[in-house]
């Protein structure tokens, strides 16, 4: 039996909400808003397989729609950047080089259809360090903070990664907060 780490207040909230998602979803099919609201909250629960084939069914609907890639591509990083055997979350072992080529394809697929989406940026800089892939992972974590530089944790990992300053390691263009009084 799996214990739920959340309280049951959280948990009822949750459970109320997609429960709303779901009649709004029977009511309107085409409401891709409510999938990718309830797709979430099943990604969130650890249930990538379901949470996929509601990403699909968006994608059916709007085969554009950076978000649905972007919840894919966590789908199969789910392992990874959560540090929790396949076998937990999707009831079999899976090939952890599928799941970083299949997270990789959709994350990309998501910032390519929306530069300026930095979850996908950042997913794919975690990615790129839990494999030992500095670089690219410093590459990923620069274009996110180039979109929005004030994502602390964002900030951490690199500093993290490199073990420098991140004003060390990010191009001169970047605003990092509030600027200096000139003398």
């Amino acid at each position: 039996m799996e214990v739920d780490s959340r309280n049951g207040a959280e948990y009822q909230m949750e459970l109320s909400t997609r429960e709303r998602l779901e009649a709004m979803i029977r009511e309107n099919p085409d409401d891709i808003d409510s999938r990718l609201s309830l797709a979430d909250i099943i990604r969130k629960d650890r249930s990538p397989e379901e949470a996929l084939e509601m990403y699909d069914t968006v994608l059916d609907l709007d085969p554009d729609n950076a978000v649905a890639y972007l919840g894919k591509g966590l789908c199969y990083a789910m392992s990874l950047l959560d540090n929790i055997p396949t076998r937990e979350i999707w009831d079999r072992e899976l090939d952890e080089q599928e799941m970083i080529d299949n997270a990789m394809e959709f994350l990309e697929q998501a910032a390519e259809l929306d530069p300026e989406l930095t979850d996908a940026y950042n997913a794919m800089g975690r990615l790129y360090a839990i494999i030992a892939q500095e670089e690219d992972a410093v590459d990923m974590f620069r274009q996110s903070l180039q979109v929005d530089p004030s994502q602390l944790d964002v900030v951490e990992d690199l500093k993290e990664i490199t073990g420098k300053p991140v004003w060390k390691i990010l191009d001169k263009g970047t605003w990092m907060g509030e600027e200096e009084e000139e003398e």
